[in-house]
Formats: structure tokens, sequence, C-alpha cells
């Protein structure tokens, strides 16, 4: 893989570059421009989506993470193409690019405001001809920033949360079938949530007493509203249905799970049906297959992340296709790594090392590069933010312990 190089700021992302996207245009600050129309991109995320296949097929036809480096190559470059694109026909005017490239910078995060179709702003490429034709990774988006999406426009990016409040307590949905959700995924991220003995760590299932009888997805969302836990991750399945995208997920009644396991159904449209809030605002990871939404009406409207977001939770990381079971996995994994115990960071001139937390939206950067650099594999770029990039984890005071 040619001209790979992981830059990782030393300060935390403490601003965002609000982009605006309406029906017929869209505006930096004061600045409006005309934008392109659905058809234009909905052909752009199809050949995006389309790469993102390829890159699964690869991994599973190799059952390995790693990609040949050709073959990553091949695959930056045909994203490159375009995110180039798709760059231009949105910032190609002169006026919208002097704005981002005197504004943008690592510490500032690009966070597009809008219901309407959803697109992988993460491949947006801001390169030369020569960049693209390299496929250079430092011109992705996704590698360059740290991209967000707000998709309750009428939430204020200032009203969400900033920290996640200590001690850790985290949730786990998996479905059964996924295998390397239940033997890789699950244990590996416990073990880096329970950093202390006040973390704690719940699998769903009996333990979160949901009903006395077999409960249903909306005993789920009943509990998921009262429950204090701060982070919620689905390892699990996605299905798109003529109701909007639903969950699937595994209520484990032991440690083996049995192959006829009980499956709920949690429906984007039973958060519309049984209102309430989260009290303790969690992170939630859907680390599903293509827990993004949809460009249709009904999927904008019954989206997985953005009723999470209306409904309480502080930040939604989600996937724009599906993920193999195996990368999904191990990316989880490495994303907890960065977001709850930091990144180890040397002085140059002393040599001490410091530990500094990152933020939710510098944590999916560098886990992308992390795949990109030790696996050449670029599929981390189809992991969106969509909520604020600037939520880390709180600060750790005798108050907590």
């Amino acid at each position: 893989m040619r001209g790979v190089g992981s830059p990782v700021s030393r300060q935390p992302a403490s601003s965002c570059l609000e982009i605006v996207v309406e029906q017929d245009y869209y505006s930096i600050g004061r600045w409006r421009f005309s934008r392109p129309g659905n058809e234009v991109l909905e052909m752009l995320t199809d050949e995006i989506l389309d790469c993102f296949g390829g890159l699964r097929r690869a991994v599973n036809n190799n059952k390995s993470l790693k990609l040949d480096p050709d073959l990553c190559h091949q695959y930056l470059v045909k994203l490159a193409e375009w995110g180039r694109t798709a760059y231009q026909a949105f910032f190609g005017e002169d006026r919208a690019n002097k704005i981002l490239t005197s504004r943008l910078n690592e510490t500032v995060a690009p966070t597009f405001v809008s219901e309407l179709k959803p697109f992988p702003w993460e491949v947006l490429f801001e390169g030369s001809e020569e960049d693209y034709e390299q496929g250079n990774p430092n011109r992705f988006w996704g590698l360059r920033y740290t991209p967000a999406r707000i998709l309750n426009p009428e939430k204020d990016i200032a009203d969400y949360v900033s920290e996640q409040a200590q001690p850790s307590d985290m949730l786990f949905c998996l479905h059964h079938k996924l295998l390397q959700a239940h033997k890789q995924e699950r244990p590996e991220i416990e073990k880096l949530v329970r950093a202390t003995p006040r973390d704690r760590f719940t699998l769903l299932g009996p333990t979160c007493k949901l009903t006395n009888g077999n409960p249903l997805g909306e005993d789920l969302l009943k509990y998921l509203y009262k429950a204090s836990h701060n982070m919620l991750h689905f390892a699990c399945h996605c299905m798109e249905s003529r109701r909007g995208d639903t969950l699937l997920i595994s209520f484990i009644k032991d440690e083996e799970i049995a192959e006829n396991a009980l499956v709920l159904e949690l429906e984007t449209y039973k958060f519309l049906l049984r209102q309430g809030q989260f009290l303790y605002q969690p992170l939630v990871f859907l680390n599903a297959c293509q827990s993004a939404g949809g460009a249709d009406d009904l999927r904008r409207t019954f989206n997985l992340p953005k009723v999470f977001i209306q409904h309480g939770a502080a930040a939604v990381i989600a996937t724009a296709c599906p993920v193999p079971d195996l990368f999904a996995a191990a990316f989880a994994k490495v994303f907890y790594q960065f977001f709850l115990r930091g990144l180890v960071v040397e002085d140059e001139a002393t040599g001490e090392k410091t530990i500094r937390l990152m933020t939710i939206g510098e944590a999916l950067r560098t886990t992308r590069w992390y795949f990109l650099k030790e696996y050449h594999n670029p599929l981390g770029l189809a992991y969106g933010l969509y909520s604020p990039a600037h939520y880390r984890l709180g600060r750790v005071t005798a108050k907590n312990y």
C-alpha cells in the first residue's frame, strides 16, 4: 500500500464546522450554495456501497481481516474516484472550497446537519487528480478529519451531552448466530469496560428483568428507557421491513447460547409508540448490518440513529453497509480501546509517556487508521458518527470511586 501515514492529533477536537444540507442547497456559515440532486447523491452512494461490498466479500472469502496490499490500493483508488466526484459536486465552487480549506483542520469536525438522504461523508476525498490516482488515504475526510452527522436539526449541537459519566455501565446485545460477536467481540469488550471494580458489563438476558414471561422488543425498549446503562452495544442483525428498520437481538438465558435462542425484534416505530427518554443518555454503538438507515422516505423517518438520538442517546455510531462479523468484532474492540483507555503519547523531548483520552470522533478516526495500516483494510470508512464529534469519557473523580 502506498503512502500510508496516520496523523493523530495531540489535541482534542474542540469545535465543529456545521454544513447544513437542505432540499435544494447547502450552507456553510452565512454562505449558501446549490447542491447536487438526490439522483446524483443516490448514484454516488450506490457506487461507494459497491466498493464496500467488494471489501466485505474479500474479508469473507479470505476469512481474514488482512487484505492484499495491492487489492487495498485498488479499492482506495476506487473509493477516491467516487469520493472526489462527490467532493467536486458539493464543494467544487471556488468560494465553498476556500471556506473549507480555511476553516477545516484536525481539531475541527465537519458536521453535516440534514434530514435528507444519508451519504457516507467519510469517503469525501479532498485532493488533487494526482492524490486521487494514487488513492492517497490522507485525503479521505474520514481519515483526515472527524466527520459527524446531525439527523435531528431541531436539536442544537450545544444541547448534546459532552461527556460520558463514570463509572462505565454497558449493556451488550448480540445475535446468537454471529459467532465472532459471541466468541471475540463480547469478551474483549468486557475486559475493556471493566477497568475498575465499579464498572459494569451486562449481557442482555434474565438479569435485565424485562418481563416474567417471554420478553418482546417493546419490553426491551421499556427496560432501556429506565436502565442505568451509559453504553448500549448492539452486535446483531438489522433487518429492513415495510415498517422501517428492525434490530434482531438474542435474549441469552445462559452462557451456552442455544441454537433456538429467543430473538427480540426492536423496531424503529416502537420508539414512537412507546414514548420515553433514556435516563442515562448512553453511547449507542449499532455494530449491525447497515444500521445507518436508507435513502427512502420511510427509512429516513424510522431511522435507528435518529430515533435513538430523539429519545436521549448522547452519541450513536452506525454502519453504512453490511460489515463482516469478523471485521465488526475487531473494529469495535479497537474503538473501545481508544475511547475508554485513551492513547499513549510520548513526549519527544523527555520520553515521558502519558495517556490522552480521545473524543468519539478521534477514536473512530484512529480506529480507521489502525485497520488501514495494520491490515491494509479501509472498511473502517463504512463506520459513521451520528452525533457531534466532541463527546468523550468523563474525568474520574473521587466522587466516582
